[in-house]
């Protein structure tokens, strides 16, 4: 098995996840993907143990769920085509204060997603695949950043529809380039105060002006112009995968911190889509689709102790 890693140091657990969806073989990186999910779930009970120091009527429900999520995980290996399934497990799905939940619905997302780009290039050649990042100016108050990065995104997409569609004196902006767009909202705490931001993948036939939508996103904000447009080259889940992440970097939080955000977004809608993107349905289950009809071996993890433990492997 994979050596241990600390979740203080890993910034984005779900990335593994993703890649090896597209690996010849899944079956061999099985020990990776478990030791994976070893590290999200240790994050989960540091933070059970912190929410049973102090609890409150939110705490103790919180709690409940982290107590269950995660403690067994059961795979099939569908030997004869070196693929893996999770085929059965308990969520919590509180993906704010789980990195477990937080990697499967990540990569749920993904999926479904990409499933959709594929679809769209055989439909349309011409279009290219943009990352764009937008943020707002850090600062002391969550509820408020949170808030004014949410009306500034609402704004944008605002004066894009009304010039799309024709509405008179309605501003032009360079996302009006973008046929479609998917995006989610996503929150860090270094040290320098609360910092939201968006990531978004825009499909567009020509790339739209970093400098354009820098003073566009200014004169909406009124107090950033940090924005940052690229293609995405080579294979699209590296761009997708940055828009699939967790919506709060736990390795950026202390438990303090991440169960504060985890109360301000919790019911707030953090991942959108426009356009040629819109109606993208995600799974709701966190599991992955079996692959009937073919052999498979059983293979049982329990969580004991720091990591997960083989407990028994039956045809």
């Amino acid at each position: 098995m994979a050596h241990k890693k600390t979740p203080e140091n890993s910034s984005n657990l779900a990335g593994g996840e993703f890649k090896g969806a597209d690996e010849a073989s899944e079956a061999r990186l099985l020990d990776e993907r478990i030791a994976r999910y070893g590290v999200a779930h240790a994050r989960s009970q540091a933070m059970l143990c912190h929410l049973r120091e102090a609890p409150s009527q939110a705490s103790i429900k919180t709690a409940a769920g982290l107590a269950s999520c995660g403690n067994y995980l059961h795979f099939r290996e569908y030997f004869t085509v070196g693929k893996v399934r999770l085929h059965s497990a308990t969520f919590c799905k509180q993906h704010l204060v789980c990195p477990l939940c937080g990697i499967r619905r990540g990569a749920k997302a993904l999926g479904a997603y990409l499933t959709r780009w594929q679809v769209i290039q055989e439909e349309r050649p011409d279009l290219r695949p943009y990352l764009l990042t937008l943020t707002v100016k850090n600062g002391p108050d969550l509820e408020e950043r949170q808030a004014h990065l949410s009306k500034s995104l609402r704004k944008l997409m605002t004066h894009r529809r009304h010039f799309n569609a024709g509405v008179p004196r309605a501003p032009w902006t360079e996302l009006c380039r973008a046929e479609g767009g998917v995006y989610t909202l996503e929150l860090t705490n270094n040290g320098k105060g609360w910092h939201p931001h968006c990531h978004m993948i825009v499909l567009a036939t020509s790339q739209p002006s970093q400098t354009d939508l820098s003073s566009e996103w200014h004169k909406i904000t009124g107090d950033s112009m940090v924005v940052d447009c690229r293609p995405i080259l080579g294979d699209p889940v590296e761009g997708f995968m940055e828009v699939f992440k967790y919506a709060v970097k736990f390795s950026d939080l202390t438990l303090a911190d991440n169960w504060h955000a985890a109360q301000i977004l919790k019911g707030k809608r953090l991942l959108n889509s426009f356009g040629l993107f819109r109606g993208v349905e995600i799974p709701d289950s966190l599991l992955d689709e079996p692959l009937d009809g073919l052999p498979y071996l059983d293979r049982f993890y329990r969580y004991l102790g720091d990591s997960y433990q083989p407990a028994s492997i039956r045809e």
